[in-house]
């Protein structure tokens, strides 16, 4: 009799429940990776992601095998064909139990019921575990059992818990005893290429503990110049490193951590998961504010400029154009952009949410809808409509140098860094840098105009 346990957002083998509660069952234990040929593109991931996530199971199946761990690679078209690939490896195999670490979002949710259901007819036990958050989504309400709908409050609960019901991580696993033989998986084809982030658990780790041994996150993240974040988004959309696992390191390189910025940023992309998990709706794109504005006005003109990094506002194309051609962008400069599109061209923040996760290595659909809800006054404890980032001084306080707009913006290189953040035209002319596609004063008191008048 075999265990299957099926890898999804969880690639890695540390700190993976589903994992060693198949190893510690004493049974043979085959791993499964389903990769989908459509799925992924209806869900807008990003080519570059979809590589990542290839290339990483490519590198787990090789380390499965040095615990005994055989592996089965299947491809179906979306998840409505999981059902059925699932019955024929029930069939084809000797299957007791399938054991999985949980997804939350409303279409894994579904699948995932489906087969659960699969497994009750075939007399095959299931077994679901928390594996990708810090706490299980849910279990941080407020007294009333209501969620929280402002992020500070939510963020004093979930200390709290954290204080008392931390799950302190679990080890690599060790090698299975019993092994299965199956035919060699096959190896998925990518074209992932990348040393920022390589494809690897093991380099996840060590990117993970450079991090916390030498970092000055708190005074440094804002600035995009500067290489102040973890660079972890990444393994942590893909589940390559657990939350649990960025936090156990933290407070062990740092006592009180728990405290520090960088994780309130980790508790921050657990309070959109509980958003979700609370609201499923929030999956089909509904804003999480009633009274949210609605109708927006979308000129494809404005659209295409921010799509392209010609704006003419050099903070707004440098971010636009890094997106494009690395996969990623910046924290403080993906506010910047999502304002310019919703508050200062009043573009639909769903159009903006579509396309960051088209292009984006770590696009995460929880944290990625509550930021852009964040920035369009659309969500919960949502960036007022009234405020309204100023794309120019923006850049004069995070880039002062304008270091960043010169890496992405380079025909703008040769300007001095008072010039640099809001060229003249004839600097624009000579540059042959495009000009401004709106005027930032008159629409400013456009938008509030809109924004008062449709709320």
């Amino acid at each position: 009799m075999t265990n299957i346990v099926w890898f999804r957002r969880d690639l890695r083998l540390a700190d993976n429940p589903a994992l060693t509660a198949a190893i510690n069952s004493g049974r043979p234990v085959v791993a499964l990776f389903i990769d989908y040929t459509q799925q992924h593109q209806l869900h807008d991931e990003a080519p570059i992601k979809i590589d990542f996530m290839r290339a990483n199971i490519n590198s787990l199946v090789k380390r499965l095998t040095q615990l005994n761990i055989p592996s089965l690679v299947k491809r179906v078209k979306t998840f409505n064909d999981v059902p059925d690939l699932m019955k024929k490896l029930i069939q084809q195999h000797d299957i007791s139990s399938i054991h999985l670490n949980k997804e939350y979002l409303l279409d894994e949710h579904n699948r995932d019921t489906s087969v659960a259901n699969l497994c009750h007819q075939h007399a095959i036990d299931i077994h679901m575990y928390d594996a990708n958050y810090l706490l299980a989504p849910g279990s941080v309400i407020k007294d009333d059992g209501s969620l929280y709908q402002v992020f500070t409050p939510y963020k004093k609960r979930y200390i709290q818990r954290l204080n008392q019901d931390f799950p302190t991580p679990l080890p690599f696993p060790k090698p299975v005893e019993k092994k299965t033989e199956i035919s060699a998986a096959s190896t998925l084809e990518h074209n992932y290429c990348s040393d920022q982030w390589p494809a690897s658990e093991k380099q996840a780790h060590q990117i993970l503990k450079a991090f916390l041994n030498d970092n000055d996150y708190a005074q440094e993240r804002d600035y995009p110049d500067k290489p102040g974040t973890s660079s972890l988004s990444p393994y942590l959309a893909c589940g390559i490193l657990s939350a649990r696992q960025c936090f156990a390191q933290a407070t062990r390189y740092d006592g009180e951590a728990i405290h520090s910025t960088w994780v309130s940023e980790l508790i921050w992309r657990e309070f959109y998961r509980d958003l979700i998990f609370h609201r499923p709706e929030l999956c089909k794109h509904k804003p999480f504010k009633t009274d949210a504005a609605d109708h927006w006005q979308n000129d494809p003109s404005l659209i295409a400029a921010w799509q392209n990094g010609k704006t003419g506002f050099p903070i707004v194309d440098a971010g636009m154009r890094q997106l494009n051609t690395t996969g990623w962008m910046h924290n403080r400069v993906r506010m910047i952009t999502a304002s310019f599109l919703t508050k200062l061209c009043l573009v639909d923040w769903r159009i903006g949410e579509k396309y960051f996760m088209q292009k984006l290595i770590d696009g995460d659909f929880a944290s990625n809808n509550g930021g852009w809800q964040w920035s369009s006054a659309s969500g919960a404890d949502a960036a007022p409509y009234f405020r309204i980032f100023n794309p120019t001084t923006q850049s004069q306080k995070f880039d002062a140098q304008g270091d960043y707009i010169k890496t992405y913006v380079p025909e703008l290189a040769e300007l001095n860094s008072k010039d640099i953040h809001n060229p003249k035209i004839d600097q624009r002319n000579h540059c042959g840098y495009a000009h401004a596609v709106i005027d930032y004063p008159s629409s400013r008191k456009k938008s509030l105009e809109w924004f008062k008048a449709n709320r």
